[in-house]
């Protein structure tokens, strides 16, 4: 039979399967496995009385009909002027997204060129490395410390010759290491944008999910620079079925990212837009989201106790202070990849730390455990498992 397949575009054909992070041939959900894996939030922590009565009032308004029409490309004006009130810019700086991937992708199309050098976060975002592959460009790893992204190492190679088109970092609990870029490292990162010439893509999803009595950095810095592209999501504490998101843009570009994305999908549903738009004005949201920081917070706690009290001395695993995860390293000689299959083996999966490296494999031995839709019981039994399979391989306990 004659292959009538078309021909595959060279960026189609180039694209590469995924590996690590996110193959899907690497995971293995048994019944009754436990996932701690994953990056969604908790149902149960998200608004949904509030969905209800929005989308109830969504579809019975006499404006609703037109919601069905096309949309604007920037977004619909009610829901820009909304985030923009929260983000504290112009609404003329807002593009509404269908969320954060397709404002990562748009941010990576406005910004660079075949060949160009991006400077990204190390340990990375992985699903950030794949959006790079519809460019095609050159990664500079940067390493992540305590207060995110090594501004001093950064400044260090840029004065040593580090010319990157862009940098990209995830600076409020930032996946994986959960640690956040102060205030301080903030502005000096936009003062070397702005003296080197490069663009900052910020990817800033778990901002809003802050445990109790922690203080996240209001980001003034980047919103005041034509140098940040803020990319951000509706899905942690919304939900990432909603598809929603927004980017905030220089004035001088919002009008051609717009072009951009008039060539690719167009727009965002009308009736989404609209329901959250409503939900944003319900006085009943905020204290929501600072409730669902709360339970997190709890079985943020849960886990890291449980894996000090199965590994003792033989972890190290800083305390969450928001966001999903947790970023633990096993101090030992042992083969990761085997003590990966060992733990499925016993029911319970993760994120292995080498998947994170922007380069090579580095960070052998770091997991990465997600606490956010697991409850806490299973949390404790998968850290549990996990530690049955580590002491069957290294002969401990």
């Amino acid at each position: 039979m004659t292959d009538l397949a078309p021909t595959p575009s060279t960026l189609l054909a180039g694209l590469p399967a995924r590996q690590g992070f996110g193959d899907a041939t690497l995971i293995r959900l048994a019944p009754g496995s436990i996932d701690l894996g994953g990056g969604n939030p908790a149902t149960d922590l998200l608004p949904l009385d509030i969905y209800r009565d929005a989308f109830r009032a969504v579809t019975e308004s006499a404006d609703f009909a037109p919601l069905l029409k096309y949309t604007p490309a920037p977004g619909l004006p009610q829901l820009r002027a909304a985030i923009a009130a929260r983000e504290g810019v112009s609404a003329d700086r807002i593009l509404v997204t269908n969320g954060g991937a397709h404002g990562l992708a748009l941010a990576v199309l406005s910004t660079l060129d075949p060949g160009d050098l991006i400077v990204v976060d190390d340990p990375v975002y992985p699903l950030f490395l794949r959006v790079l592959d519809l460019i095609g460009v050159e990664v500079a790893p940067v390493a992540v410390g305590p207060d995110g992204i090594d501004v001093d190492e950064l400044e260090r190679r840029l004065r040593a010759g580090l010319r990157p088109k862009a940098l990209f970092t995830v600076p409020t609990f930032q996946n994986p290491s959960g640690v956040t870029l102060s205030a301080e490292k903030e502005a000096a990162l936009v003062a070397l944008a702005e003296k080197y010439g490069f663009t900052i893509i910020a990817d800033d999803p778990y901002r809003a999910i802050s445990f109790p009595g922690v203080a996240v950095p209001d980001r003034r810095a980047f919103r005041a620079s034509d140098r940040v592209i803020a990319v951000n999501t509706f899905s942690k504490t919304l939900g990432p079925g909603l598809r929603l998101g927004w980017i905030v843009l220089a004035a001088g570009l919002s009008e051609r990212v717009t072009r951009l994305r008039n060539r690719l999908d167009g727009q965002t549903s009308g009736i989404l837009q609209a329901v959250v738009e409503r939900m944003l004005g319900d006085e009943r949201l905020d204290a929501s989201i600072t409730a669902a920081g709360a339970g997190y917070a709890r079985k943020a706690q849960v886990l890291v106790t449980a894996l000090r009290t199965e590994f003792g001395d033989a972890v190290e695993v800083a305390e969450p202070q928001g966001g999903f995860f947790a970023w633990a390293r096993l101090g030992c000689d042992l083969d990761f990849a085997q003590l990966f299959e060992a733990a499925q083996d016993r029911g319970v999966t993760y994120q292995r730390g080498e998947w994170f490296a922007a380069e090579g494999e580095g960070f052998r031995g770091f997991a990465r455990l997600s606490f956010s839709e697991v409850s806490e019981q299973d949390l404790t039994e998968g850290v549990a498992r996990l530690a049955q399979a580590w002491r069957e391989l290294t002969g401990r306990g």
